[in-house]
Parts: structure tokens; sequence; C-alpha cells
């Protein structure tokens, strides 16, 4: 069986909720994705994360959110699309979801996804509360 993956939000994130809540300030709107290829050791396996990160390790670009939705009480799916001249040849194995301060929220490491020139792609990542 293989070893699953998960979404980290980010220490930023879960600081921002607690503050909220505490002081009763306002919350970031998560509003872009960003992709990057930086996310795989040498032998093309997902770095682990701490969620202290608040970059990309090989950033190519951020697109805004295509759309959410409530998965759960506490869980919100994001995605957001790559067109086929996007990225075409570049090899995706990062996600993260940046707010409207451009700081990451959540991050994911993930297997190598080589984006296709005559393929759409649609990206999904999940931010749990």
């Amino acid at each position: 069986m293989a070893e699953q993956v998960l979404t980290v939000t980010t220490a930023y994130a879960r600081e921002q909720v607690a503050r909220a809540r505490a002081e009763g300030g306002t919350l970031t709107k998560v509003v872009k994705m960003a992709f990057g290829s930086g996310g795989v050791d040498q032998a093309g396996k997902p770095l682990p994360l701490d969620g202290t990160e608040q970059v990309l390790k090989k950033e190519l670009v951020q697109k805004e959110i295509t759309s959410f939705e409530f998965i759960a009480p506490a869980t919100i799916r994001y995605t957001c699309s790559l067109a086929e001249n996007e990225l075409a040849g570049e090899t995706i194995n990062e996600l993260a979801l940046v707010d409207s301060a451009g700081k990451l929220t959540a991050i994911r490491t993930m297997s190598n996804k080589i984006k296709d020139s005559d393929m759409e792609f649609v990206f999904e990542i999940e931010d749990i509360y």
C-alpha cells in the first residue's frame, strides 16, 4: 500500500485562526494556488513538511483559485486548473494555498506530475481545520 501524503496547514494559518478566535481579529482569504517543482528528493519521493514553510522549494507559477467547496464542516477543497498551454513539459510536485497577504496557508508535496501540452490539469487541495 502506498504511503499517503497529506496537505499540511501552515503554522501561519493556525496562528491566524487562534488569534482570530481569542482576539476577534479577521482571517485572510485564500485566493491562489502555487505550483512548484522542488517537492521531491533525488529518488522522486515527496519531501516531508513541518508546516513552517512559507515558500515552495522551486515555485513555477501562482494562479487564482478556480473554485472551492466545503466537503466537511472544517474542510474546504480548493480547485485550480492549468490550461493546456500552461507549464507544458514542467514537472509539478509541490502545491500551496496562498492568501490575500501572499502567505502560504497550506502546503503539500507529492509524486511527480509531468504536465502535458495537450491536456488541462486540475489540482485539488484540501484545507483542514
